[in-house]
């Protein structure tokens, strides 16, 4: 399993864009980011120390928001096949459970942010 990568982006830059294909799991190390919706509003601010990208999770996950760096942020990533293997090689049951509830948050933030 290849190791985490880690990036670095400036303000404004995207990280990701709704409606893309969710293909790495993201760890904020430094700085904070803004959730955008289709509209290109700011509904959330995701803090240093949190995670985001969880769809990533989920076979063939799509972004439900855009992810924009608030200023300078640093953070890890990790790809879906290698955070799914490294959930396996814990507990094969890990990958079903977080399956499970990250399609439930899919499906509650679907309602709430329609």
């Amino acid at each position: 399993m290849s190791s985490f990568q880690v990036e670095t982006k400036a303000g404004g830059e995207f990280i990701c864009k709704i409606g893309e294909q969710a293909t790495h799991l993201y760890f904020l190390q430094q700085g904070e980011v803004e959730l955008l919706n289709a509209s290109g509003q700011v509904f959330g601010v995701i803090p240093q120390g949190q995670s985001f990208g969880e769809a990533a999770i989920l076979k063939g996950g799509i972004r439900g928001a855009s992810i924009r760096a608030k200023g300078e942020v640093v953070f890890k990533k990790i790809s879906n096949e290698d955070a799914k293997e490294l959930l396996t090689s814990s507990s094969p049951l890990l990958v079903v459970i977080m399956e499970a509830l990250l399609l439930q948050q899919v499906m509650n933030n679907a309602i709430k942010y329609a």
